[in-house]
């Protein structure tokens, strides 16, 4: 979750950093082990040792040592996230904070502007599953006496399981990805991971202390219960979460299908050239607005229709592979839409092969079609067969060129080379 949740709103504009308790833990672990076995040791150590991996018993809360190391990285990435939310610990090859922005404008001259960001959030990614380290946490980020002038506002993120399904692929995912599980088999993996949140369980605390900031996620997204949270960046957070699955989905990017005969269009599907003769007779009995949308190149022509239907043929067996690799992993029949983001259609239960399927039915399958605002577009995704809802968004519109409209670029640096100049040297900010 801190992963997406960093990518998410750094692609918001955030100035965005994550701090893993889990990574200063091994650290402080491996530096003990190399101590206790002394430094001509070092390279005798198991390679699990060397990485700091722990396994379950570190976690257990009568483990006085690991307790202490735990709540020691705990302060170490504490202190470290608050001195860069501060800017104390600024890069050289990070982009300071200090924004110049020069005026596009020429008249007079316009000066420089300077401006300072303070969207900087930090995601201090730990189980805080105490009502103790929840509030040394607050303490820590929001007490006058340690911050001055400087408080951090925060927000806890509760994420509550208990959907086995679910569980069950987190499980398979942590042991994957964290280097606690290296040198370990699956099954050695997961019973050591079960183990841990066995240890995690017996200490947990849900938050219930309504003066919080907090967001509980139940089930991955299944549900949300949100409370004190106000502001800009701490709303980003709850479309987020809400988004959020663990599922894999294919996604295809597809151009409109080829207009009629005699319409030609550029390389962002504008009109550039339209040799159709208005008195030609196939115009005769069309209405006109059927006429209009022929000469604009909005109607689809015959290799356009056949793109259509074989881009339907391409989309079912797309959809239907997908949803039956999925269920020779796992049995869908009782499986919601927060594991998979799909839901099985109607009266079909995805048994046997692709090949069995297709000869008893050609049931509707899973689909979300977005396209852009252009009839031709639109045209092409609208399948007699399968009415899919289509979602027309005008952003996958095409941009706008103004009064080089149609043309290609080798042509605009023809008619007004010093534009195109421009255009090559800041293409997204040049109009």
């Amino acid at each position: 979750m801190a992963r997406k949740l960093n990518h998410y709103l750094s692609w918001s504009g955030c100035r965005c950093r994550i701090f893993n308790v889990g990574r200063y833990r091994r650290e402080a672990y491996a530096s003990m082990q190399q101590q206790i076995g002394g430094t001509e040791t070092v390279n005798g150590l198991s390679q699990r040792a060397q990485k700091g991996s722990c396994d379950a018993n570190f976690f257990d809360s009568g483990n006085q040592v690991a307790a202490e190391i735990r709540q020691m990285a705990a302060t170490m990435a504490l202190e470290d996230m608050l001195r860069w939310l501060d800017e104390e610990d600024e890069d050289e090859d990070e982009t300071s904070s200090i924004v110049t922005r020069q005026s596009s404008g020429s008249l007079n001259g316009a000066p420089k502007l300077n401006f300072k960001r303070y969207d900087r959030v930090a995601i201090f990614d730990a189980t805080n599953s105490t009502n103790e380290r929840r509030n040394w946490i607050l303490e820590m980020c929001t007490s006058p006496e340690r911050r001055g002038d400087k408080p951090t506002g925060v927000v806890f993120v509760e994420s509550i399981c208990d959907d086995q399904e679910l569980l069950e692929e987190n499980y398979r995912y942590k042991i994957s990805n964290s280097p606690d599980f290296d040198g370990m088999s699956k099954e050695e993996a997961l019973e050591d991971l079960r183990n841990r949140v066995q240890k995690y369980e017996e200490q947990y605390e849900t938050i219930q202390d309504d003066y919080l900031s907090y967001i509980k996620v139940f089930n991955l997204s299944t549900k949300l219960l949100v409370n004190h949270i106000y502001g800009r960046m701490a709303k980003e957070l709850v479309p987020a979460l809400m988004a959020w699955h663990i599922g894999t989905r294919p996604v295809f990017l597809c151009r409109p299908g080829q207009t009629i005969s005699g319409i030609t269009t550029d390389g962002e599907d504008y009109v550039a050239r339209n040799k159709i003769d208005s008195k030609d007779p196939r115009f005769m009995d069309m209405s006109s607005r059927s006429k209009r949308k022929s000469f604009r190149g909005d109607s689809l022509g015959p290799a356009g229709k056949q793109f259509r239907e074989d881009l339907l043929d391409f989309c079912y067996d797309e959809a239907h592979s997908f949803m039956f690799k999925r269920a020779s992993v796992r049995d869908m029949a009782d499986t919601g839409t927060s594991l998979t983001g799909l839901a099985q259609p109607e009266g079909v239960v995805y048994r046997g092969s692709m090949e069995e399927n297709r000869s008893e039915h050609r049931e509707p399958f899973p689909l979300r079609i977005m396209t852009s605002t252009m009839p031709r577009a639109i045209d092409t995704a609208n399948w007699e067969d399968y009415q899919f809802r289509i979602n027309q968004m005008s952003n996958l519109n095409p941009l706008d060129k103004g009064d080089f409209a149609g043309m290609e670029l080798e042509e605009i640096k023809k008619v007004n080379p010093a534009w195109y100049e421009k255009l090559e040297r800041d293409p997204f900010g040049t109009r």
